[in-house]
């Protein structure tokens, strides 16, 4: 019986291990993911740099504040977010942030 019990508890061992092994394989491609996308999005706003350097007419530190004034609203609109989601719904918030 003390044998049957140690197979067993081995066995949970196993799988509880097998469990940890897929969850951080699960977050480290969260994270991977997310580095790309801040990438991407840097690589999107660089070309408009350019653009908006000739639609307001500014100078190199204009256009540093506007490029940088973009990224950190969208980390601002990212936190608050989730927030909102909670509270008035997910679908809700979509439509609000596709309006605006």
């Amino acid at each position: 019986m003390q044998q049957i019990t140690e197979t067993t508890a081995q066995q949970g061992h196993q799988d509880l291990n097998q469990d940890n092994k897929v969850f951080i394989l699960f977050i480290s491609l969260v994270a991977t993911i997310g580095g790309f996308l801040f990438g991407f999005d840097s690589g999107v706003i660089n070309g408009t740099v350019d653009g908006l350097q000739q639609a307001f007419n500014s100078e190199s530190v204009g256009t540093g504040f506007n490029v940088a004034s973009m990224l950190l609203g969208c980390a601002v609109g990212a936190f608050f977010a989730g927030r909102l989601a909670d509270i008035s719904g997910r679908k809700t918030i979509l439509l609000i942030s596709g309006l605006i």
